[in-house]
Order: structure tokens, then sequence, then C-alpha cells
């Protein structure tokens, strides 16, 4: 018998990624997106109407994320157009409305 301590499963060193990463994996590929693992970030990213677009995931050190969306020209990221989507977020709430907020970014991103 286990008791569930109520706290989230992470491995050491993964922080907030740790449940999330399988499930952007799973995003990623049904959606024709690259995932890029960079330490406290994440980001999903694809090719759209001549411009680079992406949906960035930027951990926080409590432990929260920021969900942005993203488009610049290629090679050329740091210059990106951003539309923060959410602030602030726990992983635990990302984990369960990760499909409706990411849909909602890639829009975003799109739109951008």
């Amino acid at each position: 018998m286990t008791v569930d301590s109520g706290q989230r499963k992470t491995h050491h060193g993964e922080g907030p990624f740790g449940e999330l990463d399988p499930k952007l994996n799973i995003f990623a590929l049904a959606n024709g997106m690259d995932l890029v693992k960079e330490g406290g970030s994440r980001r999903l990213g694809w090719y759209r109407e001549g411009l680079e677009r992406g949906i960035l995931l930027e951990a926080h050190p409590d432990g929260t994320l920021d969900v942005t969306a993203l488009c610049w020209k290629t090679h050329d990221l740091p210059s990106a157009r951003r539309a923060p989507q959410r602030e602030g977020v726990s992983a635990d709430s990302l984990v369960a409305e990760l499909s409706a907020l990411l849909g909602s970014a890639l829009e975003a991103a799109n739109a951008l």
C-alpha cells in the first residue's frame, strides 16, 4: 500500500518539467512541432507563412511557469515578437489544462 502525500512526482533536477516533458513531447509530435529543452525553459516550435513560431515555457525558481507565444524571422530568435499567455502558473495547473492552454498559445503565435 502506498500513501500519496500530495506532492508532485519529479526526479531530482527536473524541476517543474518533470511531469510536463512527456506531455510536451506528445503535443509536439501530434502537432508537427519541434521541442527544444534548454535548462529552465522549453520551446515548442514550428514554421508557418515564412516565419518561425513558438510557445515558450519558462520556469521560475518558485516552480511556477510563464507561457508566451512567439514569432520571429528564421535564425533571429532574439528579435521575436512576444504575446504573454499566462504568467506564474503552477506546473500542476499547467498539466491539468495543457491542451487548452497550448492550443490558445498556438493560435496566438500564428496570429503574430
